[in-house]
């Protein structure tokens, strides 16, 4: 071997333990570690679709969910972790955030039955007796194997407030004429009560979050304030969203019949392959109302009676026409099914001959909301209205989290939250 293609060989095989080593290093998002985990749901306990966030002390609690496709039984752990506004860690003392075992094993699993693709279904009640939340403000939980938290399994973000704050909000049409057709405005007004802040520019920080989306989330510093009240509302855009269009359907409750966005079904040895129908591009389209859920999924089956155990995998074939291949980006399938995230295996693929985009995704039976979004490159907020158009009729679900930092201390506390939809808006 010569000498060049012995560095080439060398410098591909350091590059390759780079590369695991990045995508094993733990991240403070919600992100999944190995092909194999699908299906994770974290959410209010007994209220599908809910957004992972409990008030400390209401003895609420949160489920986490996951399959493995391997389904070897293994040894999970967890353990939850405290951050601040911007998600990276605090530096708080964990036995001033949590109550008791710093780590714990993940006990409760079960096998799939009547299904081709076998699988191991984990479920986790939290926050619980071994495990106690004293603080508000943003957790992760993470999930690692042989009680080991170098060899991550999964993370997912929540949050755990407090009604310290009142947090007021209001969805209108937003003021800029440019915008007046395609973005709608969030007002907000935080009474801040009993709390005692110190220099409120510096130690409270407001997020506006869009339906479940963490990519577009708005950050806004005060427009003003006094002793009683907050106010963020701004009439220069910066507190303007997108507005968007309705999501998107797929309903693979059934594997045998056809629901009304299915095209047909292949059948081999295999797991069942479902090909939608070909989905228009909306860019242009007058505003239409559905009936969706705002990009989250629901796992359903019709074919069974214990959709967490007997719901099947199919791949699921999606397919845009479009007449040639985007430049400096790329279409990813995006909603709850992806995390909220453009992942790679949510990517469409540009055929040629077909003239159109293609994604193949695995895909556990039930029904799904999902939007084709452009992300261009180098950048980290994905364009809705590339594909979808934007409407500011459009009827979406906005969170409001108001964090504070006491004076002496060096953590964000999750102070007030608002939730309101756009529903009506004029």
């Amino acid at each position: 071997m010569n000498y060049s293609l012995k560095s080439l060989f060398i410098f591909l095989f350091i590059s390759s333990l780079n590369s695991k080593a990045e995508n094993d290093s733990l991240r403070y998002t919600d992100h999944t570690y190995r092909p194999s985990i699908k299906t994770v749901i974290l959410q209010q306990e007994g209220v599908d679709g809910s957004i992972p966030m409990i008030e400390l002390g209401s003895g609420t609690r949160l489920h986490l969910q996951f399959d493995d496709l391997d389904p070897i039984q293994r040894q999970f752990y967890y353990s939850l972790e405290h951050c601040n506004a911007d998600w990276k860690p605090s530096r708080v003392m964990i036995s001033r955030a949590i109550k008791g075992l710093q780590q714990d094993f993940l006990q409760d699993f079960e096998y799939s039955f009547n299904t081709r693709q076998q699988f191991i279904h984990y479920s986790l009640l939290f926050p619980n007796e071994q495990m106690e939340i004293l603080l508000s403000g943003n957790y992760i939980i993470k999930v690692f194997e042989d009680g080991d938290p170098d060899n991550i399994v999964l993370t997912r973000r929540f949050m755990v407030f407090k009604q310290d704050a009142q947090v007021g909000a209001n969805v209108r049409r937003t003021i800029p004429v440019n915008l007046m057709d395609t973005h709608q405005e969030v007002d907000v007004t935080v009474g801040i009560g009993s709390l005692s802040l110190v220099n409120i520019p510096a130690t409270t920080h407001l997020i506006i979050r869009q339906n479940g989306r963490w990519d577009n989330a708005i950050h806004l510093k005060p427009f003003s304030f006094n002793k009683q009240n907050i106010n963020y509302n701004y009439d220069d855009g910066r507190n303007c969203f997108e507005a968007g269009n309705e999501f998107r359907w797929a309903d693979v409750r059934s594997l045998r019949m056809q629901s009304d966005r299915v095209a047909n079904f292949q059948r081999d040895s295999d797991l069942v392959v479902t090909n939608l129908l070909l989905d228009p591009i909306r860019t242009f389209d007058n505003y239409r109302n559905l009936n969706e859920s705002n990009g989250k999924f629901f796992i359903r089956n019709t074919d069974g009676s214990e959709p967490e155990l007997d719901a099947d995998y199919t791949w699921v074939k999606f397919t845009l026409p479009f007449e040639a291949p985007v430049n400096n980006g790329n279409l990813f399938i995006f909603g709850a099914l992806s995390d909220w995230n453009f992942k790679d295996e949510f990517k469409l693929v540009y055929d040629y001959p077909s003239k159109s985009y293609r994604a193949r995704i695995l895909l556990k039976q039930g029904i799904y909301n999902y939007s084709y979004v452009f992300l261009p490159k180098k950048s980290s907020k994905g364009d809705v209205s590339y594909i979808e158009g934007s409407h500011f009729e459009t009827e979406n679900d906005y969170l409001i989290l108001f964090y504070t930092r006491q004076y002496t201390e060096v953590f964000d506390e999750l102070s007030g939250m608002s939730q309101i939809n756009s529903r009506g808006i004029r």
